[in-house]
């Protein structure tokens, strides 16, 4: 796959619709604001250390799930089915569906137990597995989209297949933006306001080429079957 190409797409939308997507991502910096500044606040006061231990989990969740569905919306975003209206209502797409709110924790709950069981073996396999399932949440809402029913450990397998030789690719892309995220821990922050919209928009890209990719190769192989059926079907 062409990651320079999936990249460059991905920014010429973020650049044009800029200010849809700064107040889409709005809530995550607010609560990543309000995750820092309390965690300082805490600093000089110790008893109240686990209250906020516990407040910084659920913050965190929330970011989590905030994002899952800022991700779908970048999914339609490069498939040009977005409407570039009312951007902080689709902030909250992940809360507007109770398919895609349970099915994204589940998920999420589901990889984070394989991962750290893969992870007790080795770092390695951790992180293979971690690539291997990163695409369920997307398999999952794709499937929900089209009026199907799948499991949720269907959609981590289909995930897993559907990552079957891509993992390396999709990891290399990853530290494709190392230096962005250099680039924000340098400026306080600040670059992410245009960083985390462009690698999630890229990211969701990737997944929509390799949705398009394994179509097609579905096609092929449908194609190839019709024009070469097997002997018993000529002697029928």
């Amino acid at each position: 796959m062409n990651r320079a190409a999936i990249k460059e797409d991905a920014k010429s939308i973020l650049n044009a619709h800029f200010s849809f997507f700064f107040l889409l991502f709005l809530p995550i910096f607010i609560i990543e604001i309000l995750i820092g500044w309390f965690g300082y606040g805490i600093l000089e006061r110790p008893l109240v250390l686990t209250v906020w231990a516990n407040l910084n989990s659920l913050l965190s969740l929330l970011i989590l799930l905030i994002a899952a569905g800022i991700a779908f919306v970048c999914i339609d975003a490069m498939r040009q089915k977005l409407e570039y209206e009312q951007p902080l209502q689709k902030s909250f797409t992940i809360f507007t569906n109770g398919d895609y709110f349970l099915g994204t924790l589940l998920i999420d709950i589901l990889m984070w137990i394989f991962i750290f069981l893969w992870s007790l073996l080795l770092f390695i396999p951790g992180m293979i597995k971690s690539l291997a399932y990163s695409q369920a949440i997307y398999i999952y809402r794709d499937a929900i989209d089209r009026g199907e029913r799948i499991g949720f450990l269907e959609a981590i397998t289909q995930s897993r297949e559907l990552m079957d030789g891509h993992k390396w690719e999709l990891f290399v892309m990853q530290l494709s933006f190392l230096g962005w995220a250099l680039l924000v821990v340098v400026t306080a922050g600040i670059a992410g306001i245009w960083v985390l919209p462009y690698s999630t928009l890229s990211f969701a890209n990737y997944y929509n080429e390799l949705v398009i990719q394994q179509n097609a190769e579905i096609a092929a192989k449908a194609k190839n079957i019709t024009s070469n059926p097997s002997d018993s079907e000529k002697t029928d």
